[in-house]
């Protein structure tokens, strides 16, 4: 291999390191869901159970995924059947293009949502909702009805929008955006409904991204160490001088 063929080869292989080195994985963090004042309290119990991650999948694409973290419990199959957002009116361009995803869909029977504009139950005690927002999802009711498609115990459910990240996460804050679901099947048969926390918790904190300095820091370091292997490689093939004596 002559010197240019190297010097490119070394080339290549550093600025893959480099770039390997300030790849970054995709910001989420996740909300919680409080009871609704002045709605039903049979499903107070349950609304620590669900929760969903807002996911930032880059190019302007955000992505919602609800989780049901319920345990089993005898007579008792809490399921997300409903969720509904709600977009002050003041805002514009905040969320659109709303398709399911379906990686995040998993279920041994199936999780199977359609959109659904139908109001929340009990939003009319949500201070703030509006219910002109007319953007949500329901589940598909299968053969034998009752929670087949839903989000039950241990499911996800994906649902992916246009917007920007932190647009996103700045509406939910200052309650611009909000976000509900409908859960059914809790004990005796109950349902109730449940709206989001403001607060969240970081689940993949976002990394800054490094200077062009600090990538060509990065690439020098790497050529560095391929030229002192080079050099540790060349110093083994010296020949040492033997005194012979008679």
């Amino acid at each position: 291999m002559n010197k240019h063929t190297a010097f490119i080869s070394a080339l290549v292989v550093t600025t893959g390191i480099a770039l390997a080195a300030t790849a970054m994985p995709a910001s989420a963090v996740t909300f919680g869901f409080n009871n609704i004042a002045g709605g039903d309290t049979v499903g107070d119990a349950y609304n620590s159970k669900f929760s969903f991650d807002v996911i930032d999948q880059g190019n302007n694409n955000v992505l919602f995924k609800f989780a049901n973290n319920s345990l089993s419990v005898l007579k008792e199959d809490p399921t997300i059947k409903q969720i509904a957002f709600s977009v002050d009116s003041t805002v514009s361009n905040l969320l659109s293009g709303m398709t399911f995803n379906s990686s995040f869909n998993t279920s041994i029977n199936g999780v199977n949502f359609v959109s659904d504009a139908n109001n929340l139950p009990q939003s009319n005690n949500i201070v703030g909702w509006n219910k002109n927002t007319n953007l949500g999802a329901g589940l598909v009711t299968g053969q034998g009805g009752g929670n087949e498609n839903g989000v039950q115990r241990g499911e996800v459910l994906g649902i992916k929008f246009t917007g920007n990240y932190n647009n996103v996460l700045t509406a939910i804050a200052n309650g611009k955006l909000k976000v509900g679901i409908h859960a059914g099947s809790l004990a005796n048969g109950a349902s109730d409904s449940y709206v989001n926390t403001t607060s969240y918790v970081t689940s993949a904190p976002p990394q800054a991204v490094p200077e062009p300095a600090t990538i060509f820091g990065l690439m020098a370091f790497g050529m560095g160490g391929l030229l002192t292997r080079k050099n540790g490689k060349n110093a083994k093939k010296e020949v040492l001088p033997v005194k012979v004596t008679a």
